[in-house]
């Protein structure tokens, strides 16, 4: 092992791009991952054509300062659902042609996330209709050709984007309309939603020949998501879902999507404000059922889509949180807060306001300290001491160790990964201290030394 010290991190924890990633399985991606935001209701919104459609909802237009302030409070992964079926025209090459301003839109949005070094979930959101895809026989032809020519522009559109950016196939693909959208019996579906996740299947599968069919860049690394039946737990775990074949192994991950439970988290008729015990059951049901179906045999899940609605219940949400959060980190499976921006309880279980967009304030802080709590979320590290304090960190490659000196006395080290979670933590008592690195595995770490004077920051590699 080699260790190589960096650049002083005075301004901030994190560096301003982050390592690029190439060649990891997509289990290996979501163990990166650890607790997620949704930009809702913005580039998803489709009642308006053309750039305007960004703020057609509600929303103001998304900036560089907004996703720092995600990412300032502990995020690390952020999901950017896109709606482009309105945004396309037949242009002799595509069916399905993206517009050019809309698509260096999304692409500029992408670049804040991967400015900040954020993991990116990149999707076709709000474009399950008949007029785009449709999961059933009679519109497989048009679907198909609709998610191959998406897809196939997606994939050459954003090659040189490492595996920091994720594709999402599609967003809870359903029979919209019918009394089968929601919900249907898993051990016994009806023919209808039978026929459904059947093209549900193959437009997964479309969805990854695209992909893969691009062969440039980063395209044969790309981690996919692909949802089952409404992205639900059961449209995943029902016999007739399957995964997509693909020519690169290990590099699909499961969507799903869980407003778990559905009585607390969404349901006003008549639902239920209290978080009560018997509630956390439905909870770990959920996560059993993931680990069981999915991780335990290899292949992860990501669950894209999160959030209790907002029923003036601050204090029951936090206990949510508690629970929700506390199986994601426990489980290994990375969760996503879906933030549509709407904060005051509208009490139609649509009340999903987190970041204030206008501010870039947190409506309830309380909720976002306690996910960081309970993912073990660590931010806001410190400034470096003044310039006139003398200290240094220097690697000693043969002994796998970090040296600390410094001119005055050292209190404690703590090394964090760049994902902000605690990796050491290790108390000083004198100017000189020797960090043992070797059980770090290879990637960019920071060493935060807290003093009497003040705390010091410093990033370093281990190659």
């Amino acid at each position: 092992m080699m260790i190589v010290s960096l650049c002083l991190a005075a301004l901030g924890l994190f560096p301003i791009r982050a390592e690029i990633i190439e060649g990891k399985t997509a289990t290996e991606i979501t163990n990166r991952m650890t607790a997620g935001w949704n930009l809702g209701n913005t580039l998803d919104a489709n009642s308006n054509v053309g750039l305007g459609s960004e703020t057609s909802w509600g929303n103001p237009k998304t900036t560089q300062a907004m996703i720092d302030a995600v990412k300032a409070a502990g995020f690390n992964t952020i999901r950017i659902p896109v709606s482009w079926g309105k945004q396309t025209k037949n242009d002799g090459t595509y069916t399905y042609a993206i517009d050019s301003q809309w698509l260096a839109r999304v692409k500029e949005v992408v670049e804040y996330c991967f400015n900040d070094g954020l993991f990116v979930i990149l999707n076709i959101h709000h474009d399950n209709s008949k007029s785009y895809y449709y999961p059933s026989s009679s519109y497989k032809t048009q679907s198909i050709t609709y998610v191959k020519d998406i897809w196939t522009q997606l994939a050459n559109e954003f090659a040189d984007y490492d595996q920091h950016l994720i594709f999402e196939s599609l967003n809870e693909p359903r029979l919209v309309g019918t009394s089968d959208e929601w919900w249907f019996n898993v051990s016994n579906p009806s023919s209808a939603v039978k026929d459904a996740i059947d093209v549900i299947n193959q437009l997964n599968q479309t969805a990854i020949d695209a992909i893969r069919g691009v062969n440039k860049g980063y395209n044969a690394d790309r981690v996919v998501m692909c949802p089952g039946y409404c992205a639900s737990l059961d449209g995943c775990i029902t016999s007739n879902f399957k995964l997509p074949n693909d020519n690169i192994a290990d590099r699909i991950a499961v969507s799903v999507h869980a407003y778990t439970p559905y009585t607390f988290c969404m349901d006003t008729n008549p639902g239920t404000s209290v978080f009560s015990d018997n509630l956390k059951n439905d909870v770990k049901y959920l996560f059993e059922k993931l680990r069981s179906n999915f991780t335990q045999k290899g292949i992860p899940v990501i669950i894209g889509e999160t959030s209790a609605s907002n029923k003036d219940n601050l204090s029951e949400r936090m206990k949510w949180v508690d629970c929700f959060f506390g199986y994601s980190k426990n489980f290994d499976i990375p969760c996503i807060l879906w933030d549509n921006n709407i904060h005051p309880n509208k009490n139609d279980g649509e009340s999903h306001g987190y970041l204030n967009r206008q501010a870039l304030v947190w409506y309830d802080n309380e909720i976002i300290d306690e996910i960081m709590k309970v993912m073990d979320i660590h931010v806001g590290l410190g400034d470096a001491l003044a310039d006139d304090v003398y200290l240094s960190i220097y690697p000693n490659p043969a002994s796998e160790q970090l040296f600390i000196e410094s001119g005055i006395e050292l209190d404690r080290a703590e090394i964090f990964d760049i994902y902000g979670r605690l990796r050491k933590s290790i108390s000083i008592q004198d100017k000189v201290a020797a960090c043992d690195v070797n059980y770090l595995t290879s990637g960019t770490y920071i060493v935060r030394i807290l003093t009497k004077q003040g705390t010091f920051v410093k990033q370093f590699v281990v190659r």
